[in-house]
């Protein structure tokens, strides 16, 4: 391949060579930009021996360059709106996310799986191309009865940005507001999916207006263009939506517990 097909195809050439090739039992997603912390993978490891549903694991992503600021501490959606979120992202570590716990999601930039997360729940979406599937994966995982663990002990430090870089921000923000519609049409079970329309659609809106008030003009138009294009192309989706809603396992209720306000 002499073309850059994004991330998601990237990652889901290395899951299938790791699951035909080698067999493994786990498997890591690991950015390009990543420092590892010595016990990085021995932490992360032990996450699956000593909890028995854990089926991915997050790790404490910190920041490269300034490493007493979070870069990620497992992934979370918000309650009102709807948006993906990096918890703790920009905020000074002062160890309030030291204690191992369940979370919604896994950022694929430094997670750790067990292989039949993705025999069973699939591989990343690569219709998206880059941004919000690692979201995505975790919604869908959610649903079929998968757990996810952050551990605090598995440190690792980030560049973040530092690959995305060689796009503009009009790709990324484009990118982002297609994708976000994407992943709500999939995985929000039909009555949520109704009952938050407006929360998703003021929210997107408020967003928008911030881009075109704080920002150049091209990034106003790349938000706008993306959503609208998510908006006009969702439907493409709709046999993928069925089969995630067919085969789910977990009630919505019991993940909304793990959203954020």
């Amino acid at each position: 391949m002499n073309y850059n097909a994004g991330f998601a195809k990237a990652v889901n050439e290395g899951i299938k060579y790791s699951l035909e090739k080698l067999d493994s039992e786990y498997i890591l997603l690991l950015n390009n930009d990543i420092e590892l912390d010595s016990k990085f993978l021995e932490c992360g490891i032990n996450v699956f021996k000593n909890i028995p549903d854990a089926s991915f694991a997050a790790t404490k992503m910190l920041n490269y360059f300034e490493r007493d600021i979070i870069d990620d501490c497992g992934d979370t959606i918000k309650f009102k709106g709807g948006s993906p979120v990096a918890r703790g992202h920009g905020e000074k570590d002062t160890g309030q996310y030291d204690k191992q716990d369940y979370v919604f999601g896994v950022c694929a930039g430094a997670g750790f799986y067990k292989k039949e997360i993705f025999e069973k729940a699939g591989l990343m979406d690569e219709k998206f191309i880059a941004y919000y599937e690692d979201f995505d994966f975790s919604f869908r995982a959610e649903l079929f009865g998968f757990k996810a663990v952050y551990e605090p002990e598995a440190i690792c430090y980030h560049k973040r940005g530092a690959t995305s870089s060689f796009f503009h921000r009009g790709y990324q923000t484009e990118m982002c507001e297609r994708n976000l519609v994407y992943l709500r049409f999939k995985n929000y079970p039909i009555a949520q999916y109704l009952l938050y329309q407006p929360l998703f659609f003021f929210s997107r809106a408020r967003r928008i207006i911030f881009f075109w008030r704080d920002y150049s003009f091209s990034v106003f138009y790349s938000a706008l263009k993306g959503y609208l294009k998510g908006i006009f192309t969702v439907l493409a989706y709709l046999p993928e939506r069925r089969r995630i809603q067919k085969s789910k396992t977990a009630h919505i209720e019991e993940l909304k517990k793990l959203f954020v306000k």
